[in-house]
């Protein structure tokens, strides 16, 4: 004899199997196609029966975006800094293929010009055959303090010194004696 709340358990299980395999069903039959819907009897292509935007066929027009050229596009932004990328800044170029240790200070074309003009007087040294960027002078080497008016006008040069020579002037770190600007003549 079983016992009747076990037959009711088993009934109950039997009704949500026979339920739930018929919403199961119900949720698998294919919809009708009203257009909106796409099935394998009436494939819906793009393009035909003009079910495409009008403007998906036009080519976007890429705008202007916030970095041109690895500078900012915005307006008052400057357009060559020290993060503008070496392949669109001259300077910077510069900059990543001189050695480290002769890096000194960034000087314009005008302020290097002013310092051979003011400098050529007292070129006494002879021509070295090689004293360039990031070589290190002998302890002998005729290094000299700038003069006060060329200090005056580009204090970027204030902790290095020079050697005149005939041909440039160098600027060098004097705590190392290591040649960080060449400024030929």
């Amino acid at each position: 004899m079983s016992h009747p709340i076990s037959n009711r358990v088993r009934e109950a299980l039997v009704m949500a199997a026979l339920f739930g395999s018929a919403g199961f069903a119900w949720a698998q039959a294919p919809a009708s196609n009203d257009g909106n819907v796409q099935s394998s009897e009436s494939p819906k292509v793009p393009g035909r029966d003009g079910i495409e935007e009008p403007t998906a066929k036009q080519i976007p027009q890429s705008p202007a975006g916030v970095f041109v050229n690895g500078t900012l596009n915005v307006p008052n932004a400057p357009n060559d800094t020290d993060t503008t990328p070496a392949k669109f800044s001259g300077g910077n170029d510069r900059l990543d293929h001189a050695p480290i240790m002769a890096r000194g200070p960034q000087l314009t074309d005008a302020q290097r010009k002013l310092i051979l003009d003011r400098v050529s007087a007292t070129a006494t040294a002879p021509k070295r055959p090689y004293a360039g960027p990031s070589t290190m002078l002998s302890a002998d080497a005729d290094m000299k303090a700038w003069p006060d008016d060329l200090l005056g006008a580009i204090p970027a040069i204030h902790d290095t010194k020079y050697v005149a020579l005939s041909d440039k002037v160098l600027v060098v770190r004097p705590e190392n004696r290591v040649v960080v600007e060449e400024i030929t003549r």
